[in-house]
């Protein structure tokens, strides 16, 4: 076996690095929600988040002959959605902070705020979000790949190039900034999300 970790998953490898269609397929249709998750928490919006995992998986096909048996294709794939994403995220909000000076406004931030205000009504789906954006980029990331992704505190080290012990550490302050945060967004109503 190529790459021994999962026989289904090797033949469409196998077919995608040999450019057949099929193989590509099956790994879009295999990661494309969790990347999308992914990308979405660290960009903030839907348009960007479905830019950056096309972006990522045309960087990834780019690259598959090069693919290594070091760690697993979602790992890798992962890798670079999460590289993506910050380059986008990162481009984005300089482009933003021009347009301010531009405009001689703050946008950016009253932006934040005013989402805020209008999502303190919805439900709890998007309080979660919203608490999920308070914190930093990594912290969403590993927290999004551990619960959503249920990847573990090794596969989330590669995909984020980290020290297991720093996931862990990120891990457990983003639990506990989300606990803060919903306890301020939802007061008494946090205990029956709990």
């Amino acid at each position: 076996m190529l790459f021994g970790r999962n026989r289904k998953e090797d033949h469409f490898l196998k077919q995608a690095i040999l450019g057949e269609r099929e193989g590509f397929e099956y790994l879009v249709k295999t990661y494309q929600n969790l990347a999308y998750t992914l990308a979405i928490k660290i960009c903030g919006n839907s348009e960007d988040a479905e830019e950056v995992v096309q972006d990522a998986f045309m960087k990834a096909f780019k690259a598959l002959a090069s693919f290594r048996n070091s760690s697993k294709f979602s790992t890798w794939l992962y890798r670079i959605v999460y590289h993506t994403a910050l380059t986008k995220k990162t481009s984005r909000r300089m482009v933003s902070e021009e347009l301010n000076e531009q405009s001689g406004t703050v946008g950016y931030l009253l932006d934040e705020k005013k989402e805020l205000g209008t999502l303190v009504h919805a439900d709890l789906k998007k309080y979660i979000n919203l608490a999920l954006m308070q914190l930093s980029e990594e912290e969403r990331a590993v927290v999004t790949l551990h619960y959503l992704g249920e990847k573990s505190t090794s596969e989330i080290a590669e995909v984020l190039e980290l020290g297991k012990s720093a996931i862990k550490m990120r891990l457990m302050r983003g639990r506990k900034k989300l606990e803060e945060s919903l306890k301020e967004l939802l007061g008494e109503e946090l205990k029956d999300l709990l």
